[in-house]
């Protein structure tokens, strides 16, 4: 089994706090939040102390606290600069259209 690196556990209770304040924001309690993303309660205490959870129920989680649509646009290549410059680099300059009818 391999070991969990320092940044992605940083990041996981980053997150896992980012997604208990905004429960609390909102005025939902765990146990809200599980039934509307259709999980337990348990496993949204493990999401908001770091210690992950699936993907999909992550988004299920985020989907409810309204910020499934923020994470989706973060990993987007054509929403950084870094992904603007490599598209202008690989994708062709023009594109040939045919006249025919």
């Amino acid at each position: 089994m391999s070991t969990t690196p320092i940044p992605v556990k940083r990041s996981l209770r980053a997150i896992g706090q980012n997604v208990a304040n905004q429960r609390k924001l909102l005025g939902l309690t765990a146990r809200m939040v599980a039934e509307r993303a259709g999980t337990t309660p348990p496993t949204i205490s493990k999401l908001e102390n770091g210690d992950g959870a699936s993907l999909e129920i992550t988004l299920r989680v985020l989907r409810v606290l309204g910020l499934m649509d923020g994470v989706v646009a973060a990993t987007d290549p054509f929403e950084t600069e870094r992904g603007r410059l490599m598209v202008d680099e690989k994708l062709p300059k023009r594109v040939r259209v045919s006249n025919r009818n």
